[in-house]
């Protein structure tokens, strides 16, 4: 078995209030090329943010407000999400985090991962921004055990430094890199 993680795929991080450049382009390609990916379970990570988090630069946090949840902002790129619908064959979950007002959440593996990833031969990951939420997410997966597993798809994974964050990351953890 075979698993995707996307993660973030949001519209704050796209259009909205904290874009990452290139990101819009990368979700359309992504979700061009999602039908081709041969996994069987999609993993969707989601900011879901209350109102007042910590992250917030109006609550003292550095970055502007985002993915509130149930706001439009925090709904996943369209493009993407109807994809995903379409993906009748494969499996999609949501996994949301940063709900709680005061800890803050890059990555929603912190203290868990789904049980089905246990099964999977190989994950891929991809998805916003590459430097910072999915490089974490990467990092608590190998912290988890399943280094072995991981395959970093970087053509999907925009980020805010251009991508030198996540490459560093995944040559020092040793892991696969793909453009699928």
């Amino acid at each position: 078995m075979k698993s995707l993680i996307i993660v973030d795929p949001q519209n704050d991080f796209i259009t909205g209030t904290l874009p990452v450049p290139g990101a819009e382009k990368a979700m359309r390609d992504l979700a061009s090329r999602l039908g081709e990916f041969p996994v069987q379970h999609i993993f969707v990570t989601m900011d879901c943010h209350p109102f007042r988090h910590m992250s917030f630069e109006e609550e003292g946090g550095i970055w502007p407000v985002h993915c509130v949840k149930y706001s439009g902002g925090a709904a996943v790129e369209p493009v993407l999400m109807e994809a995903l619908r379409m993906c009748g064959d494969k499996t999609v979950h949501f996994i949301e985090k940063g709900t709680l007002r005061d800890r803050e959440a890059y990555s929603a593996f912190e203290e868990s991962y789904p049980s089905l990833l246990d099964e999977a031969d190989e994950i891929f990951v991809t998805g916003l921004a590459g430097d910072v939420c999915v490089q974490t997410s990467i990092r608590d997966l190998v912290r988890h055990g399943l280094a072995g597993k991981l395959t970093v798809v970087q053509k999907y994974c925009p980020s805010l430094d251009g991508g030198k964050l996540l490459s560093e990351t995944a040559g020092e953890l040793g892991l696969k890199i793909s453009d699928f």
